[in-house]
């Protein structure tokens, strides 16, 4: 089942690791870490020439203020303008 977090974005629920809101955490530190790196890296796979995309920050706020942070038991980072209390509901609704 996915959930959208965002416009046009959406997320498996079952990767869901924890979902926080961005104001009990630290995300000054999140951003200046990820600042000035490119969040897409791609890898050429040399035998068959198929590209690969390893992502580890999802910006799916679209310019609006980051509200809540979900992080995916793949070890991304999903940031999101939705209310923590409204993601949550958000997949309650889905796992019914």
């Amino acid at each position: 089942m996915f959930v959208s977090v965002g416009k046009g974005v959406y997320i498996p629920t079952e990767r869901i690791h924890s979902i926080v809101p961005a104001n009990l955490i630290q995300f000054s530190k999140i951003k200046k870490i990820y600042q000035g790196i490119d969040v897409i890296t791609q890898f050429e796979n040399e035998d068959d020439g198929t590209i690969k995309g390893s992502t580890s920050l999802i910006d799916a706020t679209y310019g609006k203020g980051v509200k809540t942070v979900i992080y995916m038991d793949s070890g991304q980072i999903v940031l999101t303008p939705l209310t923590a209390d409204k993601v949550i509901e958000k997949v309650r609704k889905g796992r019914r």
